[in-house]
């Protein structure tokens, strides 16, 4: 086949591009040619060697969307000839609304953004949000306290500028309904969709995926200091790879947990983000000043390094996780994971099995749950040892691409 693989940032930014960075070689290998549409230049040479173009369109990431530049687009994309488009995000809808009328759609729904104008489905006052997006989104905004990402405070027309958030998030669920095909991450993000108006008949789930450990990111060095920190004690390894945002990632939780244990611990938090200063600080006033070590941004090498090291590995999110990608991978290393039961994360944690599922925001009973970890490292290694298996069913990069394959096919059928 011949394919589009729409994206925003063709480059290595976020969770989306590193999912494009394996999916677009793999797809190369299997056959097909495929070509990149993206907003902006990415860096040179970005894996040129899979790709037969890079067509840059700034007018991508705009709010507006002329009639000029719509005919520009489809002159470009019409010029590939594609049987068919793989978009993965797109930051302008009425682009998305030109390119539906292109070429057959398949469309991977990475998160929430597409139907929650808070971009998270997280309440103000730390409840999850429960209902479709709609009235119930207003009513929130002005007599609630709004959402994380969707209050009062962050706009200057508190008439005009929400009525327009939520109605652009509207028209898009309306225009991505158009699509051939919508696949998403798990069933709970397919049950968000259904509940938006999409069919069941043109949603699907296509899990993410760890590479086998033959193909995985070779380990690497760690930073300085990181490594000074383990080797000042071989006491066990709590690992959290997370990025440093309130109140979503949880980390601020996983600070609370780390107090309450009396088993002797080392933890390591691998990740940055805004708020990195004030949960050194917390750390600091629970007394783990010794025992918590922050490495910032680490490369992939250097996580895997981590991986390797840790005892158990902590999924602190209080959010609805659409996935949560970090369990897989731990399960890649024969780690047994520990998270709070939010979104998507019970479709691959098995309570008991590969780990332990505890209630949101319960840090004594997450304590519990890791202390007994630390405790039992035949029991750890045990659940380790199951979570790769699993990992191995129903999350390997071949069922992917398989059933991605499929997809693609049926879109252009």
């Amino acid at each position: 086949m011949k394919l589009v693989f729409g994206i925003d940032t063709w480059g290595l930014v976020g969770g989306t591009e590193r999912y494009a960075t394996v999916v677009v070689p793999a797809l190369a290998a299997l056959g097909h040619e495929i070509a990149v549409l993206c907003r902006e230049e990415p860096e040179e040479g970005f894996l040129a060697e899979y790709v037969t173009e890079v067509v840059v369109e700034p007018a991508l990431g705009g709010s507006r969307f002329s009639r000029s530049q719509s005919a520009s687009l489809a002159s470009r994309v019409r010029a590939l000839a594609p049987d068919v488009i793989y978009l993965q995000a797109l930051r302008n809808v009425e682009a998305l609304a030109t390119l539906v009328e292109l070429a057959p759609l398949v469309r991977y729904v990475h998160d929430h953004t597409l139907f929650c104008p808070g971009l998270n489905k997280y309440h103000e006052n730390g409840e999850l949000c429960s209902v479709p997006m709609g009235a119930a989104c207003l009513e929130h905004y002005y007599l609630r306290g709004g959402c994380i990402c969707f209050k009062q405070v962050q706009h200057e027309n508190r008439v005009s500028d929400p009525l327009k958030i939520l109605s652009d998030r509207m028209r898009e669920v309306e225009v991505t309904q158009r699509a051939s095909h919508v696949l998403t991450n798990s069933h709970y993000m397919r049950g968000e969709l259904m509940r938006v108006g999409f069919s069941p008949e043109r949603t699907s789930v296509l899990y993410y995926f760890t590479r086998s450990n033959s193909d995985a990111q070779p380990q690497g060095p760690l930073p300085a200091a990181t490594a000074q920190f383990l080797s000042a004690s071989d006491a066990p390894l709590v690992f959290t790879p997370a990025r440093l945002t309130l109140p979503d990632k949880g980390v601020d939780y996983l600070l609370t947990m780390l107090a309450l244990l009396e088993h002797p611990f080392r933890a390591v938090i691998a990740g940055s983000g805004p708020v990195e200063d004030w949960l050194r600080g917390k750390a600091a006033e629970e007394g783990l000043g010794d025992r918590v070590h922050f490495t910032g941004w680490l490369d992939s090498p250097g996580m895997e390094t981590l991986y390797s090291k840790a005892d158990v590995v902590v999924c602190p999110s209080v959010w609805n996780e659409p996935f949560g990608l970090i369990g897989i991978e731990a399960y890649s290393h024969e780690k047994p994971v520990v998270a709070f039961r939010v979104g998507g994360i019970p479709e691959w944690l098995d309570h008991g099995e590969t780990g332990y599922l505890v209630d949101r925001m319960d840090t004594a009973e997450m304590a519990r749950a890791v202390e007994g970890l630390l405790a039992d490292p035949q029991n750890a290694h045990g659940m380790g040892a199951r979570g790769l298996e699993k990992r191995d069913l129903e999350f390997g990069q071949d069922r992917h691409m398989r059933e991605l394959e499929a997809a693609l096919a049926a879109a252009v059928r």
